[in-house]
């Protein structure tokens, strides 16, 4: 043993193919993915797992029943395997085919509304797309912007987060773009320029690359200090938004705010993500993007329990759900993010199991390298694993939690594999 949806009016959908190829860039510049296990150079039968774990515990399951184990109803940090669970939430709450919604009004004054839905991949082609329906509806110039941020309502950054410069760190938002992350580039010769050709220069860019060295950076901006009563999610949307409705040849007035529609004002449209929640998750888990875990997290609270989305509604949501769908994993299991940031969340590999018995029909939208279909979990001292090794065409489920100084999940899940190999030939 170790140690222990109402209708919505008229919709508009219509995309760049060329945004999500960069989203899929960004994504992998963003979020490093992590070596998976396989059979090749397994070691030795020999070999004990005991000799790689420290502090631990692990399952496999074969047809719904745990073939080996080892402390598996002891609680262990989980890191980003919880995106699984999270993933799970969001395709069960706001269902496979969901899209977010950012609804766009214009008044009689010509001033634009901008209402958020916490889309995670609310980007610079979005925007984009945006002005060019504005332009294709008639609206020529726009005389000040208004923000609409108030359907997520966050007592606090997500939790886990240091708000370090480092995009990881980013705060969700209802209303944030690209990931809430600033690209931009530092010449040696002081000359800030933009990071993606997607993204115009601003002057948020400029703000924040005051004492940076020569390089490329892409930061989280509320690692900065707001100047005004603008937050810096709110100022890089506002200046994004305005920069690129000027490149699409609108005339833009009047600066821009927070604030919300007045009451009986009409949408002109609204523009659904490109991305269903399906299609969010495979994104997600590949490359483990906190800022899209939470932004599904804090959306699935928001559906059933209403606007505004916080922490505590997507922590009731999670506890009715548990409750509800998997009540003899639920006292295994201590959520308080969406991400696995948060070393406050803890798990045991038999709730583990049972969330990938309920995720498997979505297996697929895991990370799959030869026969295991995998999400890691990294933190300091912190080395997860949870998903499947594909065998006999049948899906076994398998966690492999390690709290402990030496990274050896590696070798740990080589050998748990060849183990239920085994155990298939043995059948």
């Amino acid at each position: 043993m170790h140690f222990a949806v109402s209708p919505r009016p008229t919709r508009n959908r219509t995309g760049s193919k060329a945004a999500a190829g960069r989203i899929l860039l960004l994504l992998s510049i963003w979020c490093a993915l992590l070596p998976v296990a396989s059979a090749a150079g397994a070691p030795p039968a020999a070999e004990n797992l005991e000799r790689y774990i420290s502090n631990g515990g692990y399952g496999v399951e074969m047809n719904g029943k745990v073939i080996f184990a080892d402390n598996l109803h002891t609680p262990f940090i989980p890191a980003s395997t919880l995106k699984v669970l999270t993933s799970l939430m969001a395709l069960e709450i706001l269902g496979p085919e969901y899209r977010f919604a950012t609804t766009v009004y214009v008044d009689n004054t010509n001033v634009l509304y901008l209402r958020g839905e916490g889309d995670p991949l609310f980007t610079s082609e979005t925007i984009t797309t945006i002005a060019r329906e504005l332009k294709k509806r008639g609206i020529a110039k726009i005389d000040g912007i208004v923000l609409d941020d108030s359907a997520f309502a966050l007592e606090t950054p997500p939790p886990g987060s240091d708000n370090s410069h480092n995009p990881y760190d980013a705060h969700s938002s209802a209303l944030a773009v690209n990931f809430n992350s600033l690209p931009f580039m530092v010449t040696a010769l002081g000359t800030v320029r933009p990071g993606e050709k997607q993204t115009p220069l601003l002057p948020i860019m400029k703000t924040m690359a005051r004492g940076l060295y020569s390089g490329t950076y892409r930061l989280n901006v509320e690692a900065f200090a707001a100047h005004g009563d603008i937050s810096n999610t709110l100022r890089y949307t506002g200046e994004l938004l305005t920069a690129l409705l000027q490149e699409n040849h609108l005339i833009v007035t009047g600066g821009f705010s927070r604030g919300r529609p007045p009451s009986g004002l009409k949408p002109l449209f609204v523009y659904e993500s490109e991305k269903t929640v399906t299609e969010l998750v495979r994104l997600c888990l590949h490359y483990s993007s906190n800022f899209i875990a939470n932004q599904l997290y804090l959306s699935s609270g928001r559906r059933l329990y209403g606007s505004p989305a916080t922490w505590e509604k997507a922590r009731r949501m999670t506890h009715e759900f548990l409750k509800r769908r998997l009540p003899t994993a639920m006292a295994g299991i201590r959520m308080v993010d969406g991400s696995g940031l948060s070393a406050d969340n803890s798990m045991t590999a038999s709730a583990m199991l049972e969330v990938l018995q309920r995720f498997a029909p979505y297996a697929h939208l895991l990370k799959k390298q030869q026969q295991i279909y995998v999400k890691s979990g990294t933190l300091t001292g912190v080395y997860c694993y949870a998903g499947y090794f594909e065998t006999a065409h049948r899906l076994d489920a398998f966690a492999l939690f390690l709290n402990q100084p030496g990274n050896t999940r590696r070798k740990t899940l080589v050998l748990l594999e060849k183990q239920d190999r085994q155990r298939v030939q043995e059948r």
